[in-house]
């Protein structure tokens, strides 16, 4: 994650920027890599970052600790209601803990990515051994709108969302009020059910420039970044 996000700068790619005293807010934060990375961006930067998985939580509030983050964490998802749901945690595997997990597309996935990799067969299978162990544990949902607003948020420089197949829920928790606070959104998308095209529309109408790309070594999946900046 540190090479692909600190190294890489993955997220900050197409024309998305961080700007002095921006507010980013990191859906599927995992242990704080992305936040860390915003926040060492430009001065004043402050981050709301969102995990509900347990391990991957306590991380996130240690690393926010450790670097002096400027922000706030959270336990809980964020979906398109409040309420509760069942979240299955990959503890070997973590970037695919996900409210809505398939254990055979996950293994799927991971065998692809390994492959593209590099890896040999023999390696691959070696690498993936126990590696998607899943343990369940339930967690509180919110919306994002109601999060905006128990803020008192004026502006959201960049909104990050990486949350294995839950993207468009994010999304739907945005009432229509909020969205022209949104200066930039970058996303990891699984194109189900024409999810990439659909969204890309909607971005567009609502005034932002999207860009559509895939990391090589998830050629050959549905998964695709998506890059929406507000001219």
């Amino acid at each position: 994650m540190y090479r692909n996000i600190v190294t890489g700068r993955s997220y900050l790619q197409h024309g998305v920027t961080i700007r002095p005293g921006d507010t980013v807010i990191d859906v599927g934060a995992n242990v704080g890599i992305a936040s860390l990375a915003f926040s060492w961006e430009a001065p004043g930067v402050r981050v709301l970052a969102f995990e509900p998985a347990r391990d991957a939580h306590e991380a996130l509030v240690a690393n926010f600790a450790e670097h002096g983050v400027d922000g706030h964490v959270f336990d809980h998802a964020l979906s398109d209601h409040d309420g509760a749901a069942t979240l299955t945690n990959y503890p070997e595997s973590t970037a695919m803990t996900s409210l809505h997990a398939d254990r055979d597309y996950d293994v799927a996935l991971t065998r692809t990515f390994l492959t593209n990799s590099g890896f040999a067969g023999r390696d691959i299978e070696d690498m993936m051994r126990g590696r998607h162990r899943t343990e369940t544990q339930e967690c509180a949902t919110r919306t994002l709108s109601a999060v905006i607003d128990e803020q008192g948020l004026t502006g959201i420089g960049l909104l990050k969302i990486n949350v294995e197949k839950a993207e468009h829920e994010v999304l739907r928790g945005l009432a229509e009020r909020h969205w022209p606070l949104v200066r930039q959104v970058v996303l990891q998308l699984h194109d189900m059910g024409g999810r990439l095209q659909e969204l890309r529309a909607d971005l567009t109408v609502r005034g932002l420039r999207v860009t559509v790309d895939q990391d090589p070594l998830l050629a050959g999946t549905d998964i695709y970044e998506l890059f929406a900046v507000r001219p």
